[in-house]
């Protein structure tokens, strides 16, 4: 089967319609079939036949007298009309018949209905006499007509189950394919361990409803697995973590020379921010509850120590951070979550950017963050993004998970990640709150 893009093949239909053409296929043929068993009955061997009957009867006796049961009769009548057919036998409406040939379908027409027996006749003109000659094909015509009638009950009895195989297919498959697909539909992610129902009827849907349980389980066991490894993974990390900060915090407290204060502040900031990946990585592994709300938390108070956080990336560089807050935000998320996303936009915009200012802006609902970097094309960003959410994590590259768990959050708290830019002309990069479950209010 080929379908059409964009196009869906209903496997229903397609029975349907192959049953409805081989229908209208045996209707075709058997109307082609009683047209020709007609054109049978009209065929020119008649005119043939009666054509040697009267030179026959020419060259015997003047008044040829027909045998009954004859198929061929022959009559010489005079040309006056009221001659007694009686008397001949002749049928009294042949009598009235120019000279020429006459199938069975002309002699209906003339003698406005159907004759019986029905005749194929030539009339012959002798000067003032006539000749005519009629075959009776009564028995033919009684067989085209019984023929007929036998195609017409059996293209209805083919018509009718036809419709009834249409109809016990809708009942038998139809109907149990579409209660499979709402059952496969109404599987939620949210609540392991659903199965489809297996009680079918049909031999291969349950077939089809037992492979999918199959597939749903081992899907099950598979994310069971790397829930486990990755919860296992991050307690282990935790140590080490807590280790080295144990260590930097020690180390802050020591009489260190000048030089060793900004490397030590890079430690700091990127052990703090492997613990929020560490979190922000426990947090998306577990499916979501529905009954718990997280904390409040006031985005516009958080953004000024967020961009703060970030300026280091500025250093040596003629670029700094501008920071407009119009409104008020509070969202119900862990602080970890909005951490890890706004950051991955400030980094972004501070490692691109040469010089000029990078605006930070929080405004109904909407968070943006501009830069006058150099910007880039869109649809070569738009494939390299996708490249990298398909492979977040390649091997010598740390560039892809940030914009896998950016993607995650966003996905998990339902924003909307948008990006706009222009090559030389900048990037405009923005986190769109409003679906999300907040509150808002004007700042004066």
């Amino acid at each position: 089967m080929i379908n059409l893009p964009g196009r869906r093949g209903s496997l229903h239909r397609l029975i349907s319609a192959i049953l409805l053409g081989f229908g209208l296929l045996m209707t075709t043929g058997l109307t082609t079939q009683a047209f020709m068993s007609q054109e049978l009955v009209d065929h020119p061997i008649w005119k043939e036949l009666l054509e040697t009957a009267t030179a026959n009867a020419l060259a015997d006796t003047p008044q040829p007298k027909p045998q009954k049961g004859d198929r061929i009769q022959i009559w010489k009548l005079s040309n006056d009309t009221r001659t007694d057919t009686a008397a001949t036998g002749m049928p009294p409406f042949l009598a009235s018949l120019a000279p020429g040939f006459y199938s069975e379908g002309d002699l209906d027409r003339r003698s406005s209905g159907f004759s019986d027996p029905d005749y194929a006749v030539l009339v012959t003109s002798l000067g003032k006499e006539r000749l005519i000659a009629a075959i009776d094909i009564s028995d033919l015509e009684r067989e085209q007509n019984l023929i007929a009638l036998i195609g017409a009950v059996f293209l209805l009895l083919n018509l009718i189950l036809i419709i009834a195989v249409i109809a016990w297919l809708y009942v038998r498959l139809h109907r149990p394919v579409q209660a499979l697909a709402r059952g496969m539909k109404q599987l939620d992610p949210e609540r392991p361990a659903q199965r489809l129902p297996v009680q079918y009827a049909q031999e291969e849907l349950k077939d089809i409803a037992c492979g999918i349980n199959a597939h749903l389980e081992r899907v099950e066991h598979f994310i069971g697995r790397e829930r486990a490894l990755l919860d296992q993974a991050s307690h282990e990390f935790r140590t080490p973590i807590a280790v080295i900060s144990g260590a930097l915090d020690v180390l802050a407290r020591q009489k260190l020379p000048p030089c060793a204060k900004p490397p030590l502040q890079r430690m700091r900031a990127t052990v703090e921010n492997l613990t929020e990946i560490m979190v922000a990585l426990l947090y998306l592994s577990r499916e979501p509850l529905t009954s718990h709300q997280d904390d409040p938390l006031e985005v516009d108070r958080l953004l000024p120590a967020l961009v703060k956080d970030h300026e280091h990336l500025l250093d040596g560089k003629p670029v700094q951070f501008s920071v407009q807050v119009h409104q008020s935000l509070t969202l119900y998320v862990p602080e970890a979550m909005l951490r890890i996303a706004v950051g991955n936009l400030l980094r972004n915009a501070a490692e691109n950017t040469y010089d000029g200012t990078i605006a930070v802006r929080l405004k109904e609902g909407v968070l943006s963050v501009t830069d006058s970097g150099e910007g880039f094309d869109t649809e070569q960003a738009s494939r390299h993004y996708l490249s990298l959410l398909r492979n977040p994590i390649r091997a010598g590259s740390g560039k892809g998970l940030g914009l896998f768990l950016v993607r995650r959050i966003c996905e998990r708290f339902q924003w909307t990640l948008t990006l706009e830019s222009m090559p030389t002309l900048g990037t405009r990069a923005g986190l769109d709150f409003r679906l999300q479950p907040s509150s808002a209010s004007e700042k004066t």
